[in-house]
């Protein structure tokens, strides 16, 4: 593989932010405690960057279900690199939830920020 598209994915940062929760009842206290997130080669070489919101269910076991874009990020790359990451990688600590909260709804708002190889 090519080292300059090695160190070009290093220097990419992706940023995650969680957003208060406006779809669930109850205190859950839901918070990612692993947030693998993708963030693609082509959109890293072509510059592209911005914030992709996505609303999360998550279930009792602290995975994601179910993933809707609230507002996408100006690019479909980015926009569905952010909704598979989340259903596929992250978990979510559901220690502060009852049972009847669950599952659990939440938004959060995944960064995508490209400030090395901007046009």
């Amino acid at each position: 593989m090519n080292t300059s598209l090695i160190a070009l994915s290093l220097l990419a940062a992706v940023s995650l932010q969680s957003l208060p929760d406006q779809a669930s009842a109850g205190d859950c206290d839901l918070r990612a405690v692993n947030s693998s997130t993708v963030f693609p080669i082509r959109s890293q070489l072509r510059g592209q960057s911005g914030t992709v919101l996505v609303e999360v269910s998550v279930d009792s076991n602290g995975r994601a279900t179910a993933t809707q874009l609230l507002r996408s990020s100006g690019y479909r790359l980015l926009d569905r690199a952010a909704t598979t990451s989340i259903r596929t990688h992250w978990q979510f600590d559901t220690a502060g939830c009852e049972s009847k909260d669950l599952p659990a709804t939440r938004t959060v708002a995944i960064e995508y920020r490209n400030d090395e190889y901007r046009d």
